[in-house]
């Protein structure tokens, strides 16, 4: 006996719903990973090599 399986539309949310659920977690490590940054001292982002005045150039530069 085969397993049953499951009609394209059905194959075509699924896939639909992960690509949807991957994006919103992307997002919101984005979002976290911007704010933690957004939140450093001025030591530590010198120790990253960067300074406040840059930090939403990349910020910006890493969103696309």
């Amino acid at each position: 006996m085969t397993a049953p399986t499951h009609s394209p539309f059905h194959q075509r949310l699924m896939h639909a719903l992960r690509s949807w659920r991957r994006r919103a977690a992307e997002r919101r490590r984005s979002r976290a990973d911007t704010l933690h940054l957004a939140g450093m001292s001025d030591h530590e982002l010198r120790d990253l090599g960067i300074g406040r005045s840059q930090v939403q150039e990349v910020v910006d530069r890493d969103r696309f």
